[in-house]
């Protein structure tokens, strides 16, 4: 089935509907990861925004939960040039798509990724619509340039703190970067260890 993604500047891009078939505005950003495409889509900071990935094959290690940022699809849609169609990993849970479908993403494969990037290279991030019908192209336009993401901070950030010992949970000390000399003297005063969320929000509607 194709689909497109319309920008708020008129461009359009053709491609064939992978994910889940719905149409949403986003805002329009590009990934230059060549791997990791899963913490990439689990992670809080792509809140409303479609993700270009640059890499040219996405897809082709599957979906490993153990390798997710959050414990939810964060991302409103992605946009890649070629979705792997069998998975390769013995670590594989199951396929992308399959995995965007049960989370309610859309996306869109096929389409000329490398032109994209470099329209959002020039341009900045950049207001979108991915949708199946183009035929009112001037509404489309209408309602992405009144599309204006809110509450990100609100809608993405757990609600709860989380405490952790430094003796059960080594890792979680490690992964929070805290320095070797203080883990020392936590772990001999058996102190907790309190992981606040936090996010660095770079954007031009916010």
């Amino acid at each position: 089935m194709k689909g497109y993604l319309v920008l708020e500047n008129g461009e359009i891009f053709e491609g064939e509907r992978i994910g889940a078939d719905k149409d949403t505005c986003l805002e329009v950003v590009f990934n230059t990861s060549m791997a990791g495409y899963l913490k990439v889509f689990t992670d809080p900071s792509y809140s409303s925004q479609g993700v270009v990935m640059t890499y040219p094959l996405i897809g082709n290690y599957g979906v490993i939960p153990e390798d997710t940022e959050s414990k939810k699809v964060w991302v409103s849609a992605i946009f890649v040039h070629e979705l792997a169609e069998k998975a390769s990993n013995f670590r594989n849970a199951k396929d992308l798509n399959e995995y965007l479908i049960e989370n309610d993403v859309p996306g869109l494969k096929n389409i000329n990724t490398r032109k994209l990037t470099k329209i959002l290279r020039n341009s900045g991030t950049m207001r979108g619509k991915i949708t199946s019908d183009i035929t009112n192209k001037a509404q489309i336009i209408e309602e992405i340039k009144k599309f204006k993401p809110t509450n990100l901070v609100r809608n993405s950030i757990y609600k709860k703190t989380i405490y952790t010992r430094r003796r059960r949970h080594k890792n979680c000390i490690i992964r929070f970067w805290m320095q070797r000399k203080y883990n020392k003297r936590a772990c001999k005063k058996r102190l907790h260890c309190i992981c606040l969320p936090t996010r660095h929000i770079s954007r031009k509607n916010t």
